[in-house]
């Protein structure tokens, strides 16, 4: 009968504690559900003036996946792989566009990029542009600061082979 009671007892221990156990459990996810304890939260002081500082002086912008087209087309709406920027900058500085391929296959003669400034036009070959020392292709220099520049890139229709992936960051230099 001793270990009757004292299995009794065991029982009721286990259950008890089973029991508590399930609370803290239900206690908790009611807590966390409830509550915002373990959602961020920002810090509103700290975050009311965020300041980006890039060491090269340089705004970058990546052009992805260019197409094959013809001229017209790509320096057309249709061409969807483009960039409208405004220029913002000193008054007394000279500003250039300047072309980095990061993933390139294609020979630059079939690589064309259009810049349209002010209502007009420029459009180059990347061939026949000039490289920089740092391996920049610059498409457009002297241009001053709040303009409104639109930047258009495609392949010439002329690529006999297919087109691959192709990455091109643009960046926007002081000179």
């Amino acid at each position: 009968m001793a270990k009757r009671n004292t299995r009794k007892k065991h029982n009721y221990k286990e259950m008890t504690i089973s029991i508590l156990l399930c609370l803290l459990v239900l206690g908790i996810s009611y807590m966390i559900f409830v509550t915002d304890i373990l959602k961020p939260s920002v810090n509103e002081v700290t975050t009311s003036y965020i300041s980006f500082n890039n060491r090269d002086n340089t705004d970058d912008i990546t052009i992805n996946n260019i197409s094959k087209m013809s001229d017209e087309l790509g320096k057309s709406i249709a061409n969807t792989k483009s960039k409208n920027l405004l220029i913002t900058g000193e008054d007394e500085k000279n500003y250039e566009v300047v072309i980095y391929p990061v993933i390139n296959d294609i020979d630059l003669k079939y690589i064309k990029a259009s810049i349209s400034i002010n209502n007009k036009t420029y459009t180059t070959n990347l061939s026949d542009a000039s490289i920089n020392d740092d391996g920049g292709i610059t498409i457009y220099q002297d241009m001053k600061k709040d303009k409104n520049i639109l930047i258009k890139m495609w392949i010439d229709k002329d690529y006999k082979k297919e087109v691959p992936n192709t990455s091109f960051k643009i960046k926007i230099k002081q000179k």
